[in-house]
């Protein structure tokens, strides 16, 4: 029996909850992973078929957690249960039924990340000879992204070019982006009336974590999966909605209580701050006009600490501040990676790891490169990808001369337009391009490599000795023992890859070529939120890098009007709401000790500018002049300057002598976006730069 004693009333009444549609509004620090996991193992315990149960939530981590918590509960059949990421789920929906969306596609289809993405779209503007500068693929990935996600969001002309050359790719190199996962496996459940009938008898109940963060397709798959039944169970935060710029859509929670009229159940008893930290918090979230079931959390963890608030000089100042705070932190006992430094923007960063390498304290910039977006560890998964599926062109290309090979861009060129003329992939082809000089050899050597590695691999008996097969065979391993101490890094990671699978292979339990297919799944949906734990470190931040985290000690910095809330949320309700609930995230990160703080001038755009502290910090209801004094330290406050009336604002005017007249559309502390006339279209520059002036009302 599943001991419901640890619950509290609210999160017993949703574990409770029978059958139909559930909305749980759980707060910050509410427990709510408890609740959905003690749901998933109640559902169990009474009875429904644990392969009947899907929940979805938003990281691989977040995920793992959550089957072994359920697992802990009611033992090994909780392992049954689907709990994934939404990614996840689809590629296993696609492995199975994609030939019935487009016979184009096999079920060895490729998951292609970001990085890749990327390339195909600058492939694909160089195949249309368009301009480069233009057509970035940062920006036209972010574009497909919304068009893919939003059925109302329509590309221009020449993007949709664009889009049209790297969709017909990825299909002719049976490959999907993360978007066509969630994408096919709609259209699929849409097109097919049986095969929706199928899934919607097989999953009896759809669970769905940070429901707050799905977007409307993730919406429209909730329910195309749940079918007539409804048996949908969705816990979240309104509040802490802060993903729109990725097509997250808060409506969404509005919708689901439209819709589907749910049971409301709030969970507002908050498990991880003192009272002191959620009065701030609550006292700011309420300046939202419109928000969803409006709650207050409330904590029986004590008064805690006063908030500190400090104004200081500059940035340099503000880092000296947040340093020496940091050292007495740790001389009073607590560790490095009890603490985050926090801040609205990655820009700001700088200054706090100047002050930090120069003190001698550890830190990370956290939501940096992750472990499976390193180039070695790419590498050595596209030789496996390879070994597994010949007809994978883009792990062909990523490896063909790595390490060197003698075989040139041109030569993989030719090798592409041979395959494509012919109707085969680019391995096959390998031995069939009439090609002249040594790259008919060095073509034919790499293919005869490829069938030695998977003939290898195909007869191993542990799972992890397949990285040896590939970076020794592969010659990878003699690159780097060959760069020295450079490379020295680089080794060990293909050695923690191999940590990697041999954990795997104590969890699966699966055929060996099952168990690399799946782990290879695994691996492509990794994102820069699931990162391997960085050690004793103080963390570094964007807010929007560490929601779902917490800390003893936060420090949110730079909190001027412009940084926090953002100047592009000017204008725009729904956009200032959104930066306010950015800044409840922040605070409501904090368990023990809470620092805010602010800069008289700082530093940004090319001179010193003064600042104006954030409306945010007068919502706190914190005294802000009687923040206790921790650390002395001389400095001059300037009067503050009036604005410079040449100083560009979002919305002005300006003027450039080859482009004209143009209106500046977004400011960030790197670039200054302008949209002129056509033909020139969108500009960017770096702030201050002299081409470009305002033009006078």
């Amino acid at each position: 029996m599943i001991d419901l004693n640890k619950l509290n009333k609210e999160q017993l009444e949703a574990v409770l909850h029978k059958d139909g549609p559930c909305m749980v509004v759980a707060g910050a620090g509410s427990g709510k992973t408890r609740t959905l996991t003690y749901r998933v193992a109640k559902l169990i315990e009474d009875g429904v078929h644990p392969d009947s149960i899907v929940a979805v939530t938003f990281t691989n981590k977040a995920a793992r957690e959550m089957k072994e918590r359920v697992a802990e509960l009611v033992g090994k059949k909780g392992l049954m249960a689907h709990v994934s990421t939404f990614h996840s789920f689809c590629a296993g929906f696609l492995r199975d039924e994609i030939t019935k969306l487009d016979e184009r596609f096999t079920r060895r289809f490729l998951i292609i990340d970001e990085e890749d993405s990327k390339q195909i779209i600058r492939d694909s503007v160089k195949e249309l000879n368009y301009d480069s500068n233009k057509f970035n693929s940062n920006r036209l990935k972010e574009a497909f992204s919304k068009f893919k996600n939003n059925p109302y969001e329509v590309l221009d002309r020449d993007d949709k070019n664009v889009f049209d050359v790297y969709q017909k790719y990825l299909i002719n190199n049976n490959s999907l982006d993360f978007d066509d996962l969630i994408l096919y496996t709609i259209k699929l459940l849409k097109k097919d009336q049986l095969l929706k009938e199928y899934y919607n008898k097989r999953y009896e109940h759809i669970l769905v974590d940070e429901f707050q963060d799905t977007n409307k397709v993730q919406y429209e798959l909730i329910k195309l999966l749940a079918g007539s039944k409804k048996n949908i169970f969705v816990v979240g935060d309104p509040d802490q909605s802060i993903y729109s710029f990725r097509g997250d859509n808060y409506e969404n929670q509005s919708r689901f209580i439209i819709e589907l009229s749910p049971k409301q159940i709030i969970l507002n008893k908050n498990y991880r701050s003192s009272t002191n930290i959620l009065n701030v918090a609550n006292n700011v979230i309420k300046y939202n006009q419109s928000r969803i079931a409006a709650k207050d959390l409330y904590s029986d963890l004590g008064k805690g600490v006063p908030i500190t608030y400090k104004l200081r000089a500059s940035e340099r100042d503000e880092a000296y501040f947040v340093t020496k705070l940091i050292e007495r932190f740790i001389e009073s006992g607590y560790n490095y990676d009890d603490i985050a430094v926090l801040y609205r923007t990655n820009s700001l960063s700088r200054v706090f790891e100047d002050s930090f390498l120069k003190n001698d304290i550890p830190y990370i910039i956290y939501g940096g490169i992750s472990f499976y977006q390193r180039k070695e560890i790419k590498d050595i998964l596209a030789y496996l990808r390879l070994c597994l599926n010949k007809e994978d062109n883009i792990s062909l290309k990523r490896i063909i001369n790595t390490p060197r090979r003698k075989i040139g861009q041109t030569t993989v060129s030719k090798l592409e337009s041979f395959a494509n003329l012919h109707n085969m992939c680019m391995f096959d082809a390998l031995d069939k391009i009439d090609i002249g000089g040594n790259a008919k050899t060095n073509l034919r050597n790499f293919k005869e490599l490829i069938l030695i590695m998977k003939e290898k691999i195909e007869k191993v008996k542990f799972l992890e000795d397949i990285i040896d097969i590939i970076s020794v065979s592969s010659g990878y391993n003699d690159m780097l023992i060959a760069e020295g101490n450079e490379s020295k890094d680089r080794l060990e990671n293909i050695q923690e890859l191999k940590a990697v699978f041999y954990q795997n292979s104590l969890d699966y339990g699966l055929p060996i070529i099952e168990m690399v297919e799946k782990i290879l799944d695994e691996m492509s949906l990794y994102t820069s939120l699931d990162k391997i734990d960085e050690g004793e470190t103080v963390k570094l931040a964007t807010v929007h890098q560490v929601k779902g985290l917490e800390f003893k000690i936060v420090f949110i910095v730079a909190l001027e009007e412009d940084i926090f809330p953002h100047a592009n949320a000017y204008g725009s309700m729904h956009e200032l709401e959104e930066e306010r609930r950015v800044f409840y995230v922040a605070l409501t990160r904090a368990k023990e000790r809470l620092i805010l703080s602010s800069t008289v001038e700082r530093y940004r755009f090319g001179m010193n500018r003064s600042s104006t502290v954030s409306r945010f910090l007068a919502e706190t209801g914190i005294e802000l002049e009687d923040a206790p004094e921790f650390t002395p330290y001389n400095f001059v406050i300037k009067e503050k300057k009036p604005r410079d009336p040449e100083e560009i604002s979002l919305a002005d005017k300006v003027i450039h002598k080859t482009f004209g007249i143009g209106t500046v559309v977004s400011i960030t502390d790197e670039m200054v976006t302008v949209a002129f006339a056509l033909p020139y279209g969108i500009k960017e520059f770096i702030p201050n730069h002299p081409s470009i002036k305002k033009v006078k009302n």
